[in-house]
């Protein structure tokens, strides 16, 4: 089991940084014209798509490991999780006291999933 939760962390990990590298880049951009959308090939975005592609491996890896009503739950929530909070101390998104009881019961299922397995 410590293998499967490695490569579903490592998968939220990288999937929650390549989206964070794409719309700290996209600041400032409306991608209303053809040259803004041209504008996103560069250097940053070619990593996160790569981050991303590399996280469907790990993704992959941890669904080889066990049953699929476990990892797929596991790490949509790991990976909500993780982008609450790039998305709370990165892009300072503002989170209600709903989000907080939502992030709270996440994380509770995740423990109740895990322990079950």
């Amino acid at each position: 089991m410590f293998k499967t939760i490695l490569y579903i962390f490592l998968y939220a990990l990288f999937n929650v940084s390549g989206a964070a590298i794409i719309k700290f880049n996209l600041k400032g951009k409306s991608l209303n014209t053809v040259n803004e959308w041209i504008s996103l090939i560069n250097i940053p975005f070619i990593a996160a798509f790569a981050l991303i592609l590399i996280s469907a491996l790990a993704l992959f890896k941890a669904l080889s490991l066990n049953n699929f009503s476990l990892i797929i739950p596991i790490a949509t929530g790991i990976n909500f999780i993780l982008t609450i909070c790039v998305g709370y101390y990165l892009f300072h998104d503002k989170l209600s006291l709903l989000s907080f009881v939502g992030f709270a019961l996440i994380i509770s299922g995740i423990i109740v999933l895990s322990l079950n397995n």
